[in-house]
This record gives C-alpha cells, sequence and structure tokens, in this order.
C-alpha cells in the first residue's frame, strides 16, 4: 500500500504506536517522511514505520522527532532568528487558503510547509534590511550543497552561487540530506570544507563529491 494511502487510512482511523498517549496520524506519518528526508541514513527508519503501519499486528515505532519534537528553547531560538529577517503576513485568512492549495498540489506533506507559524504574530520589525549578494568583494566563499536537500533546495544554491559569482566556489555532493559538512558522511565533502577552514585553499573551480559513506 502506497504512503499516501496509508497516510490517508490514518487520517480516518489513527493507530497506536510505541509512544502511549501519541497516535500515529496520517499527519505523523507525512511528517515522518518529511523528517526521514533530512538525512539519508533516515531511510531505513523510515522504512520500517511503514511495514509496521501495513502490518495488524505490529505496533509502529514512532522515529526520534515526531515521537520528542524539537525542545522549547531550539524551536524558540529558530523562531527568533528567522522571524527577524523579513516581515511575514499576518493574513489568517491568507494561509488557510493557502494550506488548502498546497494541500491539493503536494499531498504528501498535505499542507503543512504552506501552514501559520509564530512568523505571522512576530511583533518585532526586522533586526536589518536584507543584504543583496553580489559578486563585489574578495573570492573567498566556499559553499556546500547536497543534490537533495528537502529544507533549502539545490536550485537554490544554485541561485546563490550565480548572485555571488567569483567570490565563489560551490561543492554539490551527490546524495540527499540537509546539512552537509561533517553531518551526513561524505568524506569528500568533509575533507574539501575541512581543508577550507583549516588551510583557506577551495577548490580551483566548483566541484562534485559522488554520494559515499566511508
Amino acid at each position: 500500500m502506497p504512503v499516501l494511502d496509508l497516510a490517508s487510512r490514518l487520517d480516518r482511523a489513527p493507530g497506536e504506536s510505541s509512544v502511549p498517549g501519541a497516535p500515529l496520524t496520517g499527519n505523523g506519518l507525512r511528517q515522518a517522511l518529511r523528517n526521514a528526508l533530512h538525512s539519508d541514513d533516515a531511510f531505513a527508519g523510515f522504512a520500517a514505520l511503514v511495514r509496521a503501519v501495513r502490518d495488524p499486528d505490529a505496533v509502529p515505532v514512532l522515529l526520534p522527532e515526531p515521537a520528542h519534537p524539537l525542545p522549547d528553547q531550539d524551536a524558540a531560538l529558530m523562531v527568533a532568528v528567522i522571524r527577524n529577517d523579513v516581515r511575514w503576513p499576518a493574513d489568517v485568512a491568507g494561509y488557510r487558503a493557502e494550506v488548502a492549495a498546497d494541500r491539493e498540489r503536494y499531498p504528501l506533506t498535505a499542507g503543512m510547509p504552506a501552514n501559520i507559524t509564530p512568523c505571522a504574530f512576530w511583533p518585532h520589525p526586522p533586526a536589518d534590511r536584507p543584504v543583496t549578494l553580489t559578486g563585489d568583494g574578495p573570492s573567498n566563499i566556499l559553499m556546500i550543497q547536497s543534490l537533495r536537500d528537502p529544507a533549502t533546495p539545490y536550485g537554490g544554491a544554485l541561485r546563490m552561487r550565480a548572485a555571488l559569482g567569483a567570490k565563489a566556489r560551490t561543492v554539490t555532493v551527490g546524495q540527499g540530506g540537509h546539512g552537509m559538512y561533517l553531518g551526513n558522511g561524505n568524506a569528500c565533502g568533509d575533507r574539501t570544507v575541512t581543508t577550507f577552514l583549516t588551510t583557506g585553499r577551495r577548490p580551483a573551480k566548483d566541484a562534485f563529491c559522488p554520494n559515499q559513506v566511508d
């Protein structure tokens, strides 16, 4: 049974889970998939969760993030940083419409990425004016980016690289996951960034690191 069908089934009838008092809902399964996309190493855990949902005799074991949400202090810090960048729309009806449209376009996430957040109610103006990225200045920037990052997509990295021009070099890592340096097990990418941080040396041109775990 496809993941979307399983999620729809759990929408209608949430199932028990390994965490007392925390039934597995359709959105819980969707969120587990979304979280798993942040690291290729998490795929096996998500696959096990799906197999357990399909097995009427099994109790699904919730993955760490759905079972244990982000600590309050971490969530507050993230909210403060993001919300102080720009002013966000405050119209609740607008968010409702965006969520409904997003559910139709992207049923795998059921409107979650478009949903309202504390940004809509943040009382403070942006801390600083947005910075315009240009190619002016010294050539001393190294970027590292995976091909399949669900949080900061590769397309955004390409646009940033183009805006920085000759100031930057990019190391593209041929795998998924969010947060490449020392975070997803790619020795080639880690070596390249460590060399830059310790010596200031970068690749002579944009580089590619194949998917590898060693």
